[in-house]
């Protein structure tokens, strides 16, 4: 049990669901790596929410009461800087893209990924079971022209399956859609996306904040870690039925002191009904055959 008296957070990770509940709110953060350095954000900044799930950013799997914590290997197997077209096609496949194609592909996946993703993503996957499904990712409405006309995937992985299990991509003021990062009041969008995601099987939320503040302006970071932590505290207190799960697909906001992605590993976060069934997991290819496998038994 870990409360705001003891590391700094309101909500109590002893909170209780039925066992039966399975609803999964997927967090996805692009560019969250694991990092013990004095100059991380991880060790300098004061991120309770994000700390008490992950055991002060540890770099071991754990145990708790409703929460699971794993540290997943994101290089792959294959050598240079892990990418977000093959990490986060590989999260929602379990596939080793960068394995099959001998390398890191990103930021978009092309056309091997996109057979991939079109084939075996969660998103198609869970569709095709008849289970509800929500991109809550909010664009603005020039964005979602561009990805109409242009003749070249403008879309992340996470944005490619969506669009390829038929998944309506949501414009700014939709009632079900969230902004991805950026949130005026980031408390209560967490909130908001609790509220969102007990009304589908399973939710995608993509933030793409940190990894794209890391490359572009590394001396905001700051302000970008601190909004997701009052964005999971939001969630958290808001007493949600889903169960959370958080994860990214390389490293990259934890070193501000560059720009570029690391070889770092990065956290699974599972916390609420699920947290107790989550086994030993080591790579980004071990999550989507785990969640597949949750729903099985429902459908």
């Amino acid at each position: 049990m870990c409360r705001r008296s003891q590391v700094g957070a309101r909500f109590d990770l002893s909170g209780g669901w039925a066992e039966n509940a399975l609803v999964l709110a997927f967090l996805f953060v692009d560019g969250l790596g694991l990092s013990h350095d004095p100059r991380s954000a991880l060790q300098r900044l004061n991120l309770p929410t994000l700390r008490a799930l992950s055991g002060g950013f540890s770099q071991e799997p754990f145990n708790r009461p409703n929460l699971a914590y794993r540290v997943l290997d994101a290089r792959l197997g294959v050598e240079g800087l892990p990418q977000s077209g093959t990490g986060q096609t590989t999260l929602l496949t379990g596939l080793n893209a960068a394995q099959m194609l001998g390398y890191h592909q990103g930021p978009h996946p092309l056309s091997k990924l996109q057979t991939l993703l079109q084939q075996d993503s969660l998103q198609v996957w869970a569709t095709q079971q008849g289970l509800r499904v929500l991109h809550a990712n909010a664009y603005r409405p020039e964005y979602l022209e561009k990805v109409q006309t242009s003749r070249r995937n403008l879309l992340s992985a996470f944005g490619f399956a969506a669009r390829a299990a038929r998944l309506e991509l949501l414009p700014i003021h939709h009632p079900q859609a969230l902004l991805p990062a950026f949130w005026p009041e980031p408390e209560a969008a967490g909130a908001r996306f609790a509220q969102i995601a007990q009304q589908h099987d399973l939710t995608f939320l993509e933030c793409w904040a940190l990894d794209y503040t890391a490359h572009r302006m590394p001396e905001k970071l700051d302000e970008r870690w601190l909004e997701l932590d009052r964005f999971l505290e939001g969630f958290l207190n808001a007493n949600p039925t889903a169960t959370l799960l958080l994860t990214a697909d390389h490293g990259n906001a934890e070193e501000p002191w560059h720009t570029q992605h690391t070889l770092n590993p990065v956290p699974l976060i599972v916390y609420g009904a699920l947290a107790g069934k989550v086994p030993a997991m080591h790579s980004l290819t071990d999550l989507a055959p785990w969640i597949r496998q949750q729903f099985v038994g429902l459908i």
